[in-house]
């Protein structure tokens, strides 16, 4: 099986938390369940996030 290839962007300053980079060009890997949005940023935060987790995710919901 392949990867998932999507690309993530960022806006609005939160770019600032990933390494001053808006696009993010990824390759997720296939699971046996379909990717949620929940999952996706948790991901995100595992593999993307550089600087200030509590500043994207608090309780494992997007901070506004």
């Amino acid at each position: 099986m392949s990867n998932l290839e999507i690309t993530i962007e960022f806006g609005g300053g939160a770019e600032l938390l990933f390494d001053n980079k808006k696009a993010h060009n990824v390759s997720l890997p296939i699971k046996n369940k379909q990717w949620i949005i929940g999952d996706l940023l948790l991901w995100i935060k595992e593999n993307l996030l550089k600087d200030r987790p509590e500043l994207f995710l608090q309780d494992d919901s997007v901070i506004q």
